[in-house]
């Protein structure tokens, strides 16, 4: 009986309807692929979130040692390490986005710390540890969810 359904069809219709075929196997694969791909992608993206985070508590350390003299700085850094250090790695964009810009911030203090030492002003350290601060909020509410 199925033969003859299939014998009633015209060549041209046969050939349509196994592109379709072809075409659904095909997007469904690629999907499959896709799907394993991100997730690996998705763990990919937490390690280097780590590393970063990682890595901008480490930079406080060092700028610690820069502020030398300067008990105020160093008092703020502890605090901004204390909170470096326990962020969350997250696989998000936004998040990404938001750990560079405090790597940023952390460079800016390196460069202020380096022109004021031997000085007693800081110049604008404590703007760019209050942008920090700042980041830092921000970053929650993209970890939070």
């Amino acid at each position: 009986m199925n033969f003859s359904m299939l014998a009633a069809l015209e060549p041209y219709e046969i050939v349509i309807i196994v592109v379709v075929a072809a075409v659904f196997v095909g997007i469904i694969i690629a999907a499959l692929i896709f799907t394993r791909r991100r997730k690996r992608s998705v763990d990919e993206t937490v390690l280097e979130s780590r590393d970063e985070v990682s890595e901008n508590a480490h930079t406080v350390q060092v700028l610690k040692a820069l502020a030398e003299g300067k008990s105020e700085v160093i008092a703020e850094l502890d605090e901004l390490y204390d909170k470096l250090l326990y962020l969350t790695p997250s696989a998000d964009d936004e998040v990404a986005v938001i750990d560079e810009k405090i790597k940023n911030a952390l460079g800016d203090i390196k460069i202020e710390l380096t022109k004021t030492q031997g000085k007693d002003d800081s110049g604008k350290t404590a703007q760019y540890i209050a942008d920090i601060k700042v980041y830092i909020a921000e970053r929650g509410v993209y970890t939070e969810r």
